[in-house]
């Protein structure tokens, strides 16, 4: 008897605890927060930015959000707005995080000269709302500071070689104009010799430009028989060797990814 008992209370405990896990969903907004902002990539024209807002359902039940609207402010005065809307069904106690990116025109930056030094930096603002179904909507705001950035500045330092001889390698000098270093991630060249396009290829192990500094990069031609003899008529041809050389350069920072166009050009000896 005593066992007959034991296990009619252990069913009914059982029995409790299913009944509990499967009762009404207690309604609960989601939890929301900014779980990045920062800037991501800066160029002549315009910095790029990215906020990751992270929204977490609460419930035992699935969660649908409508939409999530947003607004950019340089120095408090709104500068972007949008609203996204592409999200996915929430399960219950389920977690997504929703990448939202804008941009700051440079010329936008330079209308607001005045509150840049006054600040001496670069303030931009993030915030909006999101909206659940059956909620009201659910702020977030979150603000990044950062220094001015200053591009690169870029120029021919010299040649070494002749295209005639099949060694041909162009020297640019980078400077950083920054408070902070800058870190190469990418060299794309390419040299335009009498009109005529040939690839370059990075020929140094210069990684870092320290704040203030600058260093010489080496960009080598990539040489075979066939383009050797492309160069010697090219240049026999025009009687000069005129070249440019284009591309971008791409460099890390504590600020984002700095990129920058390059378009140079001069002349060498020629024969």
């Amino acid at each position: 008897m005593p066992r007959l008992r034991f296990s009619i209370f252990v069913a009914l405990s059982l029995l409790s605890s299913a009944c509990a896990a499967n009762g009404p969903i207690v309604p609960m907004p989601p939890s929301v927060c900014v779980a990045q902002f920062k800037p991501t990539l800066i160029t002549p024209e315009a910095i790029w930015f990215e906020g990751k807002v992270q929204i977490q359902n609460q419930m035992r039940g699935p969660l649908r959000v409508q939409k999530v609207d947003y607004t950019a402010d340089l120095h408090d005065k709104p500068i972007h707005q949008e609203c996204f809307s592409a999200l996915e069904p929430m399960r219950s106690r389920g977690t997504q995080t929703v990448t939202l990116p804008f941009k700051i025109p440079m010329s936008a930056i330079v209308n607001q000269v005045e509150d840049v030094l006054a600040e001496e930096s670069i303030r931009v603002g993030f915030y909006g709302s999101v909206f659940p179904e059956g909620f009201p909507a659910i702020p977030f705001e979150a603000t990044v500071v950062i220094p001015p950035p200053k591009m690169p500045e870029v120029s021919i330092d010299g040649v070494l070689g002749d295209p005639l001889d099949g060694e041909f390698t162009v020297f640019l000098r980078v400077k950083n104009k920054n408070s902070f270093a800058l870190a190469f991630q990418a060299i794309d060249t390419m040299l335009t010799l009498n009109g005529k396009k040939y690839d370059l290829l990075r020929a140094d192990d210069v990684s870092t430009v320290g704040p203030g500094g600058s260093c010489r990069v080496g960009l080598t031609m990539r040489q075979t028989r066939g383009k050797a003899l492309s160069m010697l008529v090219n240049v026999v041809k025009n009687q000069s060797a005129e070249f440019a050389v284009g591309g971008s350069i791409s460099c890390d920072t504590p600020h984002g990814l700095i990129q920058l166009p390059i378009a140079l050009s001069a002349t060498t000896g020629g024969r």
